[in-house]
């Protein structure tokens, strides 16, 4: 067996191999805070008054803080009819279920896009991310 394609197909070992490049690069060129809380926080407003953009990495926190929600109400109310035909009781697990047919795949699939891609989260998180 041909070893090289396992070490050329590792997305793994290469994920780890990158972020580690990252912290080295960042390493000595993160600041810490000088000055009291509220000299820092002051410093912090006016950089982000003065920047282009603010990226945000968040997980999935984020959206649950949102509202989105995968189980209870939110569920029972968008897939009431896969929870009944196949037993599903949360949208997570219900993205590995073995679905009969690819028609039903594609119909879970589409409308868990749906809902939590295009419908406004039930809180306003997101939109208090954005400022003007």
């Amino acid at each position: 067996m041909d070893m090289d394609f396992f070490k050329a197909s590792d997305g793994y070992r290469e994920s780890i191999s990158k972020g580690i490049a990252a912290i080295q690069y960042f390493k000595g060129r993160a600041m810490y805070g000088k000055g009291n809380r509220e000299e820092q926080l002051q410093r912090l407003k006016d950089e982000i008054k003065s920047c282009d953009a603010v990226l945000i990495g968040a997980g999935a926190g984020l959206s649950t803080s949102a509202g989105f929600t995968y189980s209870g109400e939110r569920f029972e109310k968008c897939f009431f009819d896969f929870s009944k035909s196949f037993g599903i009781k949360d949208m997570y697990s219900g993205g590995f279920y073995p679905f009969p047919k690819k028609e039903i795949f594609w119909a879970w699939w589409s409308r868990h896009i749906y809902f939590n891609r295009y419908i406004d989260a039930p809180k306003p998180v997101y939109k208090d991310l954005c400022f003007k």
